[in-house]
């Protein structure tokens, strides 16, 4: 018999996602998948109208149709089997069942971030810091200036560093200072589900996930708007149960189909050192 029930265990697994992915939280849900693995999906991409023209008395008013930009993803399904023996569940230290949720909730989570970041490396706003392992204030600050006009807190998801870079916010008089008119007593420097504190009034989360470029040993740093990034999920994440009771033991496989893309190329900046 097993001792494991798949209807008990995948929600586990499903809430601890949901408190371990960082960038996925700052993406838009955009529905339910259709199609199979490995086909493409339509994410809905607006192209941008023209400015508003002056006009005089009597003129007509030009029209501009409201086009779609052809924006395709690939649908991905990843996986991960856990197994556990029954001897182990019983008597040894620790849950078991908990930990093998946490873990594969935990490399899900690390996969569809990673995926997303790769998104964000695809936006047309880039800005060059002086240094690869440490970041300024003014720095951020001109990345938000590639926004232009358009940087209200209100539009902003949320900002994405290495962990390598938390120490340049912890010294940051501009995000620790409760004295700051931006600032106040919000918290900044308790981690909590990733988030770090807020920049500006932006909330700043910490991923390892595609955050570094490992061959020029560079951080990268990224300021998401809302709805720049789009999700897109087939269902939630599935657990199937194989009972091994030759080995007396249970196999628990999960796996998650989904798909992401960047759906404004103007919606994120990337901060780093060398810009390519």
């Amino acid at each position: 018999m097993a001792l494991i029930k798949p209807e008990i265990y995948a929600p586990i697994v499903t809430e601890k996602f949901k408190g371990k992915v960082v960038v996925e939280q700052l993406a838009t849900d955009l529905g339910v998948l259709t199609g199979n693995v490995g086909d493409t999906v339509s994410f809905p991409t607006f192209k941008r109208i023209g400015d508003a023209v002056e006009m005089a008395k009597g003129d007509e008013i030009g029209v501009e149709e409201l086009t779609q930009a052809e924006s395709k993803a690939t649908i991905k399904q990843v996986a991960k089997g856990v197994r556990i023996f029954d001897i182990d569940d019983l008597t040894a230290l620790g849950n078991f069942i908990e930990n093998g949720a946490m873990q594969q909730a935990k490399v899900f989570s690390r996969k569809i971030d990673e995926d997303l970041i790769a998104e964000c490396d695809k936006t047309t706003l880039k800005v060059a810091t002086a240094n690869g392992t440490s970041i300024t204030a003014n720095e951020l600050n001109l990345g938000l200036v590639a926004f232009g006009d358009e940087q209200d807190t209100e539009d902003m998801s949320g900002i994405v560093i290495n962990s390598m870079l938390s120490a340049s916010f912890y010294s940051m008089p501009e995000f620790v200072d409760s004295q700051k008119t931006y600032n106040g007593q919000n918290g900044n420097g308790i981690v909590v589900n990733g988030l770090i504190g807020h920049f500006r009034g932006i909330p700043v989360f910490v991923s390892d996930k595609g955050t570094l470029d490992s061959t020029l040993s560079e951080c990268k740093t990224y300021i998401i708007k809302k709805n720049a990034l789009g999700k897109m999920y087939k269902r939630g994440i599935n657990i199937e149960l194989e009972r091994k009771a030759s080995l007396k033991a249970t196999d628990l496989y999960g796996d998650v189909i989904y798909a992401v893309k960047l759906l404004d190329e103007e919606g994120v900046v990337v901060l780093r050192k060398t810009i390519a």
